[in-house]
């Protein structure tokens, strides 16, 4: 009834973008199946999404123009690169829709076009085997799809690498921010409401500086990792308390103090994992632990957070017989054809996403304990 009434009124469109950015962490699911686009005839694409609502309403946008057929697939509402990592969007929930939707009826092809970041979690063989469609990795990015289906399903090097632009920055920053305001500026609006505003400011102020200056402030601030970097510059915005405080503020020293500890508080949260916000990083921070002392991936797992040993990469030539789907799945361009042979190009650029190592074909991928 919701799509209905937002179809006959786009203001629920924003409306619903503004939401689910504000509240990205949490799920917003839309109904699954089949949606017919355009005019498809018995020859026309078939592409598969996630049912997160946002992603399905962006990527219809991109398909404007384009006749074909698009398979919503449940990942309980939770967008692709997500839902893949963390197993909701499987190749049981391939199967599923494949079955459920009947499209087999609809073409007389058996092509099935996945999203990119889908590959770390959709076992494609398993697909395959059980329904006789053939799997491929579209672009990482809606834009993109009508130029690949265009060019006769080929992907440019453009179309399979991740960015992180400053769009999708501030849409991270926002969430992170609305997160932290329920979390932190209710208790703070009852218990006192007086410093309320200075409190949203820094919850506000501290993501959108962060994540707007993403890149700088992984390249030039100094440390191993996120949390690091956040720290460091959480000890700047201190630092700078504490000079506006002396110059012009003139705290008492038990104000200052505790200012200054929830700024450093807010670059904790926000930095622990920082390079897990988007598929541009590892999920540094517990890797760069784990490597050191491996007895705290048990301790997230009691918790029940399962987290991958820190793992290098390196392909067996053997075994390895050119068919480029490191290449093509690789989100960060770290492998590259070398004669009729894959190699591994790149290892520092690895996210540990795992989806080569899932997708090779001949098993010519192989990881060890890095």
């Amino acid at each position: 009834m919701l799509g209905a009434f937002a179809v006959q009124y786009p203001e629920m469109h924003v409306f619903k973008t503004i939401l689910q950015t504000l509240f990205r962490f949490f799920p917003f699911p839309t109904r699954t199946g089949l949606r017919v686009i355009g005019h498809p005839g018995p020859e026309a694409p078939v592409l598969l999404t996630c049912n997160f609502d946002l992603t399905v309403r962006r990527l219809l946008r991109a398909l404007e123009g384009v006749d074909c057929f698009l398979l919503v697939a449940n990942s309980k509402g939770i967008n692709v690169w997500c839902a893949s990592v963390g197993g909701m969007l499987n190749a049981h929930a391939v199967i599923s829709v494949l079955k459920t939707s009947r499209i087999a009826e609809r073409v007389h092809h058996r092509r099935l076009i996945l999203p990119q970041l889908a590959a770390a979690g959709v076992d494609v063989a398993q697909v395959e085997q059980e329904t006789g469609w053939h799997c491929s990795f579209g672009p990482v990015y809606a834009r993109d799809i009508p130029a690949y289906l265009a060019d006769g399903y080929r992907k440019t090097p453009q179309m399979r690498r991740v960015v992180f632009p400053l769009a999708q920055r501030l849409e991270m920053a926002v969430a992170w921010a609305t997160m932290l305001s329920l979390l932190v500026g209710i208790p703070t609006a009852i218990i006192n409401a007086r410093s309320l505003p200075g409190v949203l400011a820094l919850l506000w102020g501290f993501p959108l500086v962060l994540f707007g200056g993403y890149g700088p402030v992984m390249r030039c601030l100094p440390g191993p990792v996120g949390v690091v970097k956040t720290l460091l510059l959480g000890l700047t915005g201190a630092a700078g308390l504490v000079v506006w405080s002396s110059v012009i503020g003139h705290w008492e020293i038990g104000r200052l103090v505790g200012w200054g500890l929830g700024i450093l508080a807010v670059a904790l949260v926000l930095g622990f994992d920082l390079e897990g916000m988007s598929p541009l990083d590892a999920s540094a921070t517990v890797a760069y632990w784990g490597r050191r002392w491996p007895r705290t991936l048990d301790l997230w797992a009691g918790f029940g957070f399962a987290f991958e040993p820190w793992f290098t990469l390196r392909v067996d030539a053997d075994r390895c017989t050119g068919c480029a789907t490191c290449v093509e799945v690789c989100p960060k361009g770290v492998y590259e054809l070398s004669g009729r042979k894959s190699r591994v190009a790149r290892m520092d650029d690895c996210v540990q996403c795992t989806a080569c190592l899932r997708q090779c074909p001949t098993g010519a991928i192989m990881a060890a304990p890095g």
